[in-house]
């Protein structure tokens, strides 16, 4: 067979295994999040699974890559079978009629389940399945490279090159931080200013009796903080729990939940959440804002971001008390533990 262009599918399936099983490493608590958002059997979210995922792949990169045949097919073959297995997760979660997210890298990108991750995924099917043809080759991958041609060599740059035009050209993080809470102007209104504030997106959010809500009529009475969560996401837990004690504690800075489940799902699982959740119709702000949960941003009452988004557990924490310092400095409420009791 052409062995050098086969020598790609088990380069691309390793990198791409590396990739996520060490942004899986970095944040542990995402992939047992993950486990939880897909509905996966309680028996494998509270197993070692969630931890030893992320191993697991970066072994299977490695094996990829190292292992000779005849072995190099087994090997290939539990490649497969992951993406397999990865490819049914997402299409059932498609079924779930609200929108979900994966963590499927870590925290690379919003994680969100679309039928966009279904096509990805079965793509990388497709890949795995010529994995298995290339792993039929007398030698490794790296014996294989070592020994390459300068052609093969060159035809694999000019991949590495399309790639990265691509990821230039179309990759990055929709929305990003837009702005973040540096002093306050309008101590009386307890208006977080920052150096470049943007006006408030076109959206809106639907309150617990259906009605919509744009952004600029949810800021009409002041700045409002909204916290993006789920139930069931590990590392909302400590924002989903705190937010009634912080919307006692910012004052006239008003706090609520935004979450893309429907409310009556979340209010049962929640239940002291209520009077202070929104909807988020299929994530539009949360893709707007580019920030999956647990999240955060800073409306302002004069129709303009002032502070986030923000992003992951430790991020919002550090948020909520980055802006109750802001109000305690400019007096407008009383200084206190916002954290660690609350």
């Amino acid at each position: 067979m052409p062995d050098s262009p086969l020598i790609l599918p088990p380069l691309l399936i390793a990198v791409l295994l590396l990739i996520s099983g060490a942004a899986k490493v970095r944040h542990p608590e995402e992939t047992r999040s993950a486990f939880s958002q897909l509905r996966l059997p309680g028996l494998l979210t509270d197993s070692p699974a969630p931890r030893v995922l992320p191993w697991a792949e970066i072994v299977l990169a490695l094996a990829l890559l190292a292992v000779p045949a005849p072995f190099a097919v087994v090997v290939a073959v539990v490649a497969l079978a992951l993406f397999v297995s990865y490819l049914v997760v997402i299409v059932r979660a498609l079924g779930f009629g609200y929108p979900v997210t994966c963590s499927c890298f870590g925290r690379l990108g919003l994680g969100e389940v679309t039928r966009r991750t279904a096509v990805r995924n079965v793509l990388l099917v497709v890949l795995a399945l010529l994995a298995v043809w290339s792993a039929t080759a007398p030698d490794s991958v790296v014996v294989r490279l070592a020994t390459a041609r300068a052609e093969t060599w060159l035809w694999l740059a000019l991949v590495v090159l399309t790639v990265a035009v691509v990821v230039v050209t179309f990759g990055g993080t929709k929305g990003g931080p837009l702005a973040s809470p540096i002093a306050t102007d309008d101590a009386a209104e307890g208006e977080i200013v920052d150096y470049a504030r943007q006006p408030l997106p076109y959206a809106a959010l639907e309150d617990e009796t259906g009605q919509s809500l744009s952004l600029r009529s949810l800021v009409s009475n002041g700045a409002t903080m909204l916290v993006f969560v789920s139930p069931g996401c590990g590392p909302c837990a400590t924002p989903i729990e705190r937010i009634p004690a912080w919307d006692e504690l910012l004052g006239p800075v008003a706090v609520r939940a935004v979450v893309s489940l429907p409310l009556e799902t979340t209010l049962a699982a929640v239940p002291h959440l209520a009077e202070r959740i929104l909807h988020d119709p299929q994530a539009t702000l949360a893709r707007i804002f580019g920030i999956g949960t647990p999240g955060a941003v800073l409306l302002g009452g004069d129709g303009l971001l002032a502070g986030g988004p923000v992003q992951g557990s430790t991020e919002v924490l550090a948020f909520v008390d980055d802006v109750h310092a802001e109000l305690v400095e400019a007096g407008v409420v009383e200084a206190g533990e916002i954290s660690p009791g609350q």
